[in-house]
């Protein structure tokens, strides 16, 4: 036995704390450092500067900040079509500048009420009267000044500061920088803050303002009525009635005068902070009267585990630098995570409904500090909780697994798009993985093992080197790494923004990358000497690319995907007419395959801040998800016609559309919930409840007629809940391109309640063995169904048109009052 050390022996117990009943447990440790040690490395990922700058962002803050591409803020850099690309900070919708009349500004919905579209019976899927929820667009208040009169020179934008939580928006008169509205806009915020400076406050709306109530006093001046007060309350004719609260935190109360019926108009110039916030109810004023003198200006992001749990943070910084008072609302996930009991949370009963996560409640926080935890972080890595394949079932998967491996890999992973290459390159390194860990899969076969990983090392090195088909750039300007297919022909591109599915333009990188990681992740854990240093190298720029945790990484852009208040990534990036609808996230499952990516790689490099951070994200994501994505039947924040969809479909800030980008069946708007199908997927993501309701209401009717390659998908999913049926199945159905036979079979053979078909035997005299009446064993009998020959057909690849859907069908939102 080796000596070991005093100091050294300290040094690990000062790692562990005793738990109450003397079991040790490994103490939280900080998951927001740095994800990699190496720098980029530009002779493998060639520099070019993104054609479609932020023309928003305020030059001296964008020379020491990159302008996010996949936030919830990113349609601020941007003009957009109309003006009409929303920023939503909820429970409050944003839009500047947009065209319904009165002078331009900063325009305030809050959507108490969604539009819910039906559609007809479309190829398979029945009739809905819940197709699609969205939110109108409908000016309830806009922030503006006398001083910029429609039709006139439009004022100038600028972002002056942003971060993950906030964004400072400043408006400024065209021809005097010496006048403008600043607005702090900040997740979750309780009422809208502007900083008027110089200018004569006015406030319209589109609906008409039927009532208006101050607390200072109403004057009567010839045929004008001039409302002077600290706080102004109006109503308007909409239904059903909205009434805002005004405050006037300036030296001087406001003097207002009603212009027509939709506009109050301040009596003189205005200096100082004015506060604006919806009341939902009477018996909620006094709530909203209390928290009026404290705003967010900021947040920063904290997290932690030990690998068992996890808690993340959020801190509030506030106007004043007082730690205390901030009212802010929380999204039902967040009201589920602290908990009632939580004594660091007040919870005031004040609710609005949110864009498209159901209804948020006002709270406060002890030291304006959110602090959430994840008690239960997944324990799920390479393999399957039980990876020991049914022994029934071993000697078919390894026939199969034959055929699979001896697939030319070229053809299947070396494709016009990294895309669908990468979706090929993961399957196959699924086979390496269970063929070289015979001793957890008893899956074993040498040869078959060392041709698989070989095999897979060859085709990834096209990669490794960047030579594939699409090779990828360094985007000096938004700080990612982009595919070269979307770029401009002068930068060596296609000049089709759209290729790759808008890889270029920062769509779906979390998509993309997460094929390539674990792939990388596999390589290196089964042989961490092969081209070490490349590979490391190459995989931790894409994870940096999408998920760099700290903001001073001098390479990549922070939290590129992930929404730590939204609780989920988004897939959308930079739109260049705007993103009309918002940010939007299609495919659960592709997101959920990154981050388990990302844990493998940490677990294959020994970083555990960057496995236990991958761990994290995956369980609030699973939290999200159940929330918000997927509906089971005591779903609480959709209504009972839309749970029935089981599956929002593509779900946008401000829009949830039971379709796809590609098309409408049901096999597309399902199956692409449920592909690629790992572990993380299996044992953790899709729980068995969900699984069931889904193919019970949704799909077991339509999965036998399905003739597609989407059958290999649905038959998987349905694995995890009868893994007898769905294995039978799987023997003879198509396989999408991201997905082997011989480890559709594995996963199936995994599954707790799995048994291959059962047959009742005599013994060769005719008699019964063993004194039984009835022997089972399992048959191998050719002419049984469960042995039918395996027909593998070629891949059949999929052609997704992700980026045509349009919001022409959904014009009834764009109805006024």
């Amino acid at each position: 036995m080796k000596p070991v050390s005093l100091i050294a022996t300290i040094a690990t117990l000062a790692t562990v704390v005793i738990g109450q009943q003397g079991d040790i447990m490994a103490t939280k440790t900080n998951l927001i450092v740095p994800i990699s040690k190496f720098a980029l490395n530009t002779s493998v990922f060639p520099q070019i500067e993104h054609p479609h700058r932020p023309q928003y962002a305020d030059p001296d803050f964008m020379s020491t900040h990159i302008v996010p591409t996949n936030s919830w803020i990113s349609n601020l850099f941007y003009p957009s079509v109309e003006h009409l690309a929303p920023t939503t900070p909820d429970p409050y919708i944003f839009r500047i500048f947009d065209d319904y009349g009165g002078n331009p500004g900063l325009s305030i919905h809050q959507s108490s009420t969604k539009i819910y579209g039906a559609y007809p019976q479309t190829n398979n899927v029945p009739p809905t009267d819940a197709g699609y929820m969205i939110n109108s667009v409908v000016v309830d208040i806009r922030l503006t000044c006398a001083e910029w009169p429609r039709g006139s020179e439009e004022p100038k934008t600028s972002v002056t500061y942003w971060d993950h939580f906030s964004a400072h928006l400043k408006l400024s008169s065209p021809r005097n920088d010496q006048q403008y509205i600043r607005f702090p806009i900040v997740r979750g915020m309780a009422y809208v803050t502007a900083e008027y400076q110089n200018l004569t406050p006015q406030f319209f709306s589109q609906h008409a303002i039927i009532r208006i109530d101050t607390d200072g006093q109403s004057q009567q001046i010839g045929n004008n009525v001039l409302y002077t007060g600290r706080k102004i309350k109006i109503s308007m004719n909409d239904t059903p009635t909205s009434t805002f609260l005004i405050y006037a935190l300036g030296d001087q109360p406001l003097t207002l005068r009603m212009e027509g019926n939709s506009n109050l108009v301040s009596a003189q110039v205005y200096n100082g902070v004015i506060r604006v916030a919806k009341l939902p109810s009477d018996q909620d004023e006094s709530s909203l009267d209390r928290y009026k003198d404290q705003w967010p200006i900021s947040g920063e992001i904290q997290a932690e585990s030990d690998g068992v749990s996890g808690t993340y943070s959020i801190q509030w910084n506030a106007n004043n630098g007082q730690n205390n008072d901030l009212l802010l609302y929380a999204y039902p996930h967040h009201l589920n995570t602290f908990g009632q009991q939580n004594a660091d949370i007040q919870y005031t009963g004040v609710k609005l409904q949110s864009a498209t996560k159901g209804e948020m409640e006002a709270i406060v926080a002890s030291n304006n500090k959110w602090v959430l935890s994840e008690p239960e972080l997944s324990s799920v890595s390479w393999l399957p909780k039980e990876p020991e394949a049914d022994p029934s079932a071993v000697h078919e998967i390894m026939e199969v697994i034959e055929q699979d491996i001896n697939k030319n890999y070229t053809s299947e992973t070396l494709l016009p798009d990294n895309y669908f290459s990468g979706k090929g390159l993961q399957k196959f390194a699924m086979l390496a993985l269970l063929l070289n860990q015979p001793e957890k899969t008893h899956l074993q076969n040498p040869e078959m093992a060392a041709t698989s990983l070989e095999k897979l090392k060859q085709a990834f090195i096209p990669y490794l080197e960047n030579r594939q088909n699409d090779p990828f750039r360094y985007d000096s300007v938004y700080r990612g790494v982009v595919a070269l297919g979307g770029l401009p022909e002068a930068m060596g591109g296609t000049g089709d923004v759209n290729a790759a599915f808008g890889h270029s333009y920062y769509n779906d990188h979390h998509y993309h990358n997460g094929y390539l990681i674990v792939t990388a992740a596999v390589i290196h854990y089964l042989d961490p000497t092969w081209r070490s240093a490349d590979l490391i190298e190459w995989t931790e720029a894409l994870i940096r690319d999408v998920n760099t945790a700290v903001d001073n990484d001098p390479d990549f852009a922070p939290f590129r995907s992930w929404d730590w208040y939204a609780g989920h990534s988004w897939a959308g990036g930079i739109k260049i007419n705007g993103a009309l609808d918002g940010r939007d996230q299609e495919s659960i499952p592709e997101s959920v395959n990154f981050y388990w990516g990302v844990k493998l790689w940490g677990l294959a490099t020994d970083n555990q801040p960057m496995s236990n951070l991958a761990a994290l994200q995956l369980a609030i994501t699973k939290r999200t998800t159940y929330e918000y994505f997927w509906m089971l039947d005591d779903n609480k924040n959709r209504p009972e016609n839309m749970i029935k969809n089981k599956v929002v479909g593509i779900f946008f800030e401000q829009k949830a559309d039971y379709t796809t980008y590609f098309g409408r069946y049901l096999e597309y708007i399902h199956g692409i919930q449920q592909l690629p199908m790992t572990p993380a997927l299996a044992d953790d993501i899709r729980i068995p409840e969900f699984v069931s309701q889904e193919w019970n209401q949704k799909l077991q009717a339509v999965a036998p007629t399905v003739q597609s390659p989407w059958a290999g998908v649905l038959y998987l999913n349905y694995a995890l809940v009868d893994p007898s049926t769905a294995y039978k199945q799987l023997r003879k159905v198509l396989m999408d391109d991201g997905q082997t036979r011989s480890y559709s079979l594995y996963i199936a053979s995994t599954r707790p309640t799995f048994q291959r078909g059962l047959q009742v035997v005599k013994n060769h005299q005719g008699g019964v063995a063993s004194g039984n009446s009835n022997i089972f064993r399992y048959s191998q009998d050719p002419n049984n169904d469960d042995n039918n020959n395996i027909n593998i057909p070629s891949p059949i690849q999929k052609t997704i048109h992700r980026f045509n859907l349009t919001r022409n069908h959904h014009d009834d939102r764009y109805n006024g009052y």
